[in-house]
């Protein structure tokens, strides 16, 4: 049902495309979107690995954006000399017990662009990559309220989540039937694949480490004989047979 809704998506892509009032770069990335083959070898696919810090948890309630940041990953290899990493005006008060977290303070984002000046940079770094991210749903959250608050739609990257990812391939190959909790906290993922976190609750820093995350992912993958994007996909999407799994985004 899934790889249906994306082949019917792209009739929603040629829909969008017909409106004259889009910038070049959004049509640009619907066009790249448009044409993915989600046949295509993982070793030919790309990725952008990313992460955001904000000053809350609630989009909804006013938090914003404070940080963007995103390295590529392709033949399954980190890219360190093309990445994307921007401080962002969030033109709003940074709480202090948000500041203690990822060490982001007011005088760090002054005069710094907003997201409306950050985000045809980041849309056009993306392309049509496969967007990779940890507990990806709160990352796209503030994300497309942008997207939609700008172009009326949300952005169209087909998403990974390296904590999804990880409890899909560890419920069969952990799971013995018991009660089985999940840790899916960045900082259990980097423990348990052995990744060195350098920097905790940075965007770039996390950003990092769970592109490094994702490599492992990978190459699991592999010794699964997933070999296509689409073979990830269906991977990435289907139930994992836990009973109380932890996934604390922190």
């Amino acid at each position: 049902m899934r790889f249906v809704w994306f082949r019917l998506k792209k009739f929603y892509y040629l829909y969008l495309l017909r409106r004259k009032n889009l910038p070049a770069y959004v049509r640009n990335h619907l066009l790249a979107c448009l044409r993915l083959d989600i046949r295509q070898p993982l070793q030919e696919t790309g990725f952008a690995v990313f992460d955001t810090e904000t000053t809350g948890l609630h989009a909804g309630k006013g938090d914003r954006i404070v940080s963007i940041s995103a390295v590529r990953l392709k033949h399954g290899r980190i890219d360190l000399s093309d990445t994307f990493h921007e401080f962002i005006n969030p033109n709003r008060d940074i709480p202090s017990e948000t500041a203690v977290i990822h060490g982001i303070l007011p005088r760090m984002v002054d005069g710094k662009p907003t997201l409306d000046e950050i985000l045809p940079d980041f849309i056009d770094y993306i392309g049509s990559s496969i967007l990779v991210a940890h507990h990806a749903w709160l990352d796209m959250t503030f994300l497309n309220q942008e997207m939609v608050r700008l172009y009326g739609f949300p952005i169209q990257n087909l998403v990974l989540d390296t904590a999804i990812l990880d409890q899909s391939f560890r419920s069969e190959t952990s799971y013995s039937g018991g009660t089985m909790k999940m840790n899916s906290s960045l900082s259990a993922l980097a423990e348990r694949y052995h990744v060195r976190v350098e920097v905790r609750h940075s965007s770039f820093g996390d950003a990092l480490a769970t592109a490094q995350i994702f490599q492992q992912i990978l190459k699991e993958a592999g010794k699964q004989d997933i070999r296509s994007l689409k073979d990830l996909l269906r991977k990435a999407y289907q139930p994992v047979n836990l009973n109380s799994p932890e996934t604390s985004p922190m």
